[in-house]
C-alpha cells in the first residue's frame, strides 16, 4: 500500500469519526451488522462539491480536510449542524462508508458525496433537493 493509500485510510477513519455527529440511539447491532436502509434510494444523483451541498442547505461550509482522495467540511443550517464529504473515487466513498456506519448515525449518500446530521429528517429534507440514500450504521455502544 503506497503512503498515500495510507493517508486516505486514516483521514477517511479520522472523518468518519468526525462525520458521526452524535452516535445515534437505539439498540446495538453486532459488529459486522449489515446497515439498516432508512428508505429506498432516490434516482441516481450526480456527483456534486461540497459548497453545492452547503448551498442546498442554507449554509456555508468550511472545509476542514482538503486531501487529494476527498473533502470534508461542515457547517450549520436551520435543522442543526451537517458534516459533509466529497470523494474523488467510488473506492474512497465505500471504504469511508464502511469505517463510519460502525460509529452509527444517519447519512444521506450519494454518487461519491455524503452528508450527515443528528437528525434524519434534516436528512430527508435535504434528499428532496440532492437525491441520495438514506443510510443508517450501527450503534454506537459505549464500554465502560
Amino acid at each position: 500500500m503506497t503512503p498515500a493509500a495510507v493517508s486516505a485510510r486514516v483521514a477517511a477513519a479520522v472523518g468518519a469519526a468526525l462525520l458521526c455527529g452524535g452516535c445515534g440511539a437505539g439498540p446495538a447491532k453486532a459488529p459486522g451488522a449489515a446497515p439498516e436502509k432508512v428508505s429506498a434510494t432516490a434516482p441516481a444523483t450526480r456527483s456534486v462539491s461540497i459548497e453545492e451541498i452547503a448551498a442546498a442547505i442554507g449554509c456555508t461550509a468550511e472545509v476542514s480536510v482538503e486531501a487529494e482522495e476527498l473533502r470534508e467540511g461542515g457547517c450549520d443550517g436551520a435543522q442543526g449542524a451537517y458534516r459533509m464529504a466529497t470523494f474523488a473515487a467510488e473506492e474512497g466513498q465505500r471504504s469511508w462508508l464502511a469505517e463510519a456506519r460502525i460509529y452509527g448515525g444517519s447519512y444521506l449518500v450519494g454518487n461519491r458525496w455524503v452528508v450527515t446530521a443528528q437528525q434524519t429528517d434534516a436528512l430527508a429534507a435535504l434528499r428532496e433537493r440532492l437525491g441520495g440514500s438514506l443510510d443508517t450504521g450501527s450503534t454506537h455502544v459505549h464500554h465502560s
